[in-house]
């Protein structure tokens, strides 16, 4: 019998690679019954949810692991980009599935603290010279999010390929939020 764990991530890589995939073929993925599914998640709005607290915990371990505090800010927020296009494939298209308000509440304030961090990278590559200040932390923020959901469903749709989701993520981001003539000679990707 497949552990928890197991089923969880059965269930993550079918509805990434399939969003509107039924908890029957949720089943058949995680190698167990309906019934047995049904004990674990009694409807799909709880095994979204489970799946969505995954999500955000591997987006805080994601930011953990980037160290933002670290670094020249460019340098830091590109490990930052990183680490976040490695979860594109497997978490990024959950942000699609709907989730009730209390959970989506309870989300956000799981992933606050990561956010704040990302927020105080921005704002200190502000003050360090390389990001553009017109550029507000909270829609560097916004923009990343949006962006790993989209590179998520480029690769589920085949139109991306995972190996570039990185180096396209660094390419937009930075490319946007750099300042003119700031570090001109340290590429994008």
């Amino acid at each position: 019998m497949p552990t928890p764990d197991a089923v969880a991530d059965a269930a993550a890589r079918l509805l990434a690679a399939r969003p509107a995939a039924s908890m029957a073929e949720v089943a058949a993925a995680a190698g167990i019954s309906r019934a047995t599914l049904f004990r674990r998640y009694p409807s799909r709005a709880v095994l979204v949810a489970e799946l969505g607290r995954r999500a955000v915990e591997a987006y805080t371990a994601a930011v953990e692991a980037a160290r933002p505090e670290e670094d020249r800010p460019t340098d830091a927020l590109r490990r930052l980009l990183g680490e976040l296009a490695r979860l594109a494939p497997g978490y990024g298209s959950l942000a699609l599935q709907p989730i009730d308000e209390l959970v989506e509440a309870d989300l956000l304030e799981l992933a606050a603290a990561a956010d704040d961090r990302v927020r105080r990278l921005v704002h200190r590559g502000q003050e360090a010279g390389e990001f553009r200040v017109d550029v507000p932390a909270e829609w560097v923020l916004s923009s990343v999010t949006w962006l790993v959901v989209a590179a998520a469903d480029g690769v589920r749709l085949g139109r991306l390929a995972a190996r570039d989701v990185d180096r396209l993520l660094a390419t937009t981001v930075l490319g946007g939020l750099r300042r003119q003539g700031a570090e001109a000679g340290d590429p994008a990707g």
